[in-house]
């Protein structure tokens, strides 16, 4: 049996007593909602409870899934982790009561992925182990467990709907026989096909004392399965059960309920006896609002005159109905208002509009400052089209003015025969420039860039309307070094002479440098890599070559002075064969005349024999292999 989570309790006590049910989250557009979910319980407070159970579920004809919400709730302080159709799911939200002495709890957790991968079919919630704790609520019948998951679809035959996901976790008992419950923040344009939905806990068939659900003043009733004296009785409207023991998944119409206009749904529970929590409470109201919000996109300079031009876009995404023509725009430094605007066209769902402003940055504004762009606003906070959303009206990008400058950026250092690109950044055709070489003007040089080959000082005055900004940059160009071609590198090949061998390029560093201050060098494969000093070969004192025999690498000497100025030469590899010598025929014998042991040998003697045809080879003898193969102490004379 799966431990409760009891860290998870000590988080929580601060919120064991009812939490308000209250807006979590709202989808607009041609959406609808479903539910479905199971019971642990085996009968009503049978004090006998399973740890997993089943529900189908079928896409509604026509619909694409945008959300999937699972809340699961029981008796005692709260089990956290649950899983899915065998996928972990740990709770994001959680709620809690105490009643009478006794915790219960609730908890919640998006599950659209793992409803998107499934699809339609048969879900099992499992893992949902109450069975140590369940005894305890066996004496007051408060004994229960269950699961639903909320789905929000998307059928492009609807009607333009706004759907409210209410939840938190309140009750309505003997003790409390009256909850009253407002939602808000609803837009409702009419009440076609209007209706909501409840997910409750707790609520027994068997008990119906004062009971009542009353929306807007009206009393809600669905008889038989949800008759007006009993509202919370155990059933699930989506499947027509009324055997959800201890939970209740219905929802019903709000037709002729909710009137055009209306901006929040009262709700009054009743109960004279029955123990009965709501845990979520969801809408749908035809509702056609349109949702602004706006991006600034980019700033230009900052002008003599402490102009600065502002790109602007307002969207109208999250909405039902198109944003109006002439809705207001305000932007802020801080709290300073800069300047005003307006959407010139009405922007449809999903669509958007873009603009620009000039605004004035007065003086003493902060250097460092934030600029505030805000839709739906008159210039004094106050805004004139009712939206879906009120609260994302607004854009901040921080500012540092002094990056407002003409942005010619730092001096800048090249090498001699490049080609430096002096760019101001402004590709707007209103404006006109002219450059200057050593203050003296360039006679054509009128565009907003400008390549130059020659050092000095280089200004741009740029103009647009009663805009002026200037900026001024020095270009240096250095001379390159220059890297001599290195001699070939070589080494002797192994036998059996395959033509590859291991190198240590830098051997030939101070070659190629040739005494040349302040540079380094750095080998690669390509001359293309070496150009563009990209990719250098990482294990340049022991590289192995991938050519056999001869292979050309390449060296770029660089200077470590401003400019990063370089020269590329080639270097060959070359392995050579190493020689292969002939054994003599026959060992060398002569006579010893003296009878002493010791007699002088010629062993140059037996050089054709052992050179057999080689020639340009050198042949050195040795009174030991290791030093024949170490090429030290040689005989002489030999």
């Amino acid at each position: 049996m799966k431990n409760l989570l009891l860290l998870a309790l000590l988080l929580m006590n601060t919120a064991l007593f009812a939490q308000p049910v209250t807006l979590y989250e709202q989808f607009n557009g041609r959406y609808d909602f479903t539910a479905f979910g199971n019971t642990l319980n085996t009968g009503p407070n049978s004090c006998n409870i399973l740890t997993q159970s089943s529900a189908d579920f079928t896409m509604p004809l026509g619909g694409n899934l945008v959300a999937a919400k699972l809340y699961w709730g029981g008796s005692g302080p709260g089990d956290f982790d649950v899983a899915l159709n065998g996928n972990l799911v740990v709770a994001e939200r959680t709620f809690g009561i105490n009643f009478n002495g006794l915790d219960f709890f609730a908890a919640y957790a998006d599950v659209t992925s793992i409803v998107n991968s499934v699809g339609d079919g048969t879900y099992t919630l499992s893992d949902l182990d109450l069975t140590a704790i369940i005894p305890a609520y066996c004496g007051n019948a408060t004994d229960f467990g269950g699961w639903s998951v909320t789905i929000i679809y998307e059928d492009p035959n609807l009607l333009l709907n706004q759907i409210s996901l209410f939840d938190g976790l309140e009750f309505v008992s003997s003790t409390n026989q009256t909850l009253d419950i407002t939602l808000t923040n609803i837009d409702v344009s009419s009440d076609d096909l209007a209706k909501i939905g409840f997910l409750a806990w707790e609520g027994d068939a068997g008990l119906a004392v004062n009971e009542s659900l009353i929306i807007n003043g009206t009393l809600i009733e669905n008889p038989p399965l949800n008759p007006g004296n009993n509202a919370f009785n155990s059933t699930n409207s989506y499947t027509n059960s009324s055997e959800m023991w201890n939970m209740d998944l219905d929802f019903y119409t709000l037709e002729n309920i909710v009137m055009p206009g209306d901006t929040m749904i009262p709700i009054t529970l009743t109960s004279g006896q029955d123990f009965v929590m709501v845990n979520n409470i969801i809408t749908n109201v035809n509702s056609e609002i349109p949702d602004a919000t706006i991006v600034i996109d980019d700033i230009g300079v900052l002008c003599a005159n402490n102009n600065i031009e502002v790109d602007y876009t307002v969207f109208n995404v999250n909405s039902t109905a198109p944003l109006p023509a002439n809705t207001p725009i305000a932007f802020y430094a801080n709290a300073v208002l800069l300047g005003q605007t307006q959407t010139f066209t009405e922007i449809p769902i999903d669509g958007s509009e873009s603009g620009t402003i000039t605004l004035n940055i007065p003086v003493g504004t902060p250097v460092l400052f934030d600029l505030i762009a805000v839709v739906d606003d008159d210039g004094t906070g106050m805004g004139i089209v009712n939206e879906t959303d009120e609260t994302n009206n607004e854009f901040i990008l921080p500012v540092d003015l002094n990056l407002l400058a003409l942005p010619l950026g730092p001096d800048i250092d090249s090498c001699i025969g490049e080609t430096v690109l002096l760019d101001t950044g402004i590709n707007d055709p209103l404006w006109s420039f002219q450059w200057f070489f050593n203050n003296v003007i360039i006679p054509g040089a009128t565009g907003p860039s400008l390549p130059v080959t020659t050092a000095g000082l280089y200004r741009v005055d740029a103009f647009e309307g009663i805009c002026f900004v200037s900026d001024e940059i020095t270009v240096t160009f250095n001379p390159n070094p220059v890297a001599v071609v290195p001699t070939d590198l070589e080494l002797c090949d192994e036998l059996p002479n395959d033509g590859f061998g291991i190198f240590d390029l830098t051997t030939k560093d101070a070659e190629i440098i040739n005494g040349q201050p302040n540079t380094f060098v750095e080998y690669y494969l390509t001359q293309i890599d070496a150009e563009l000093g990209v990719f250098p070969i990482v294990n340049s004192t022991a590289f192995p070559n991938t050519i056999q025999g001869l292979q050309t690498v390449w060296a770029r000497l660089e200077s470590t002075d401003p400019g990063e100025c370089f020269d590329v030469v080639p270097m060959n590899l070359q392995v050579n064969d190493s020689p292969a010598i002939t054994d003599p025929i026959s060992d060398y014998f002569i006579c010893d005349n003296d009878g002493d042991g010791i007699e002088i040998f010629d062993l140059t003697s037996k050089d054709a024999e052992i050179l057999n045809i080689l020639v340009n080879v050198t042949l050195t003898y040795h009174q030991s292999q290791p030093e024949a193969e170490g090429g030290i102490n040689a005989i002489t004379p030999a």
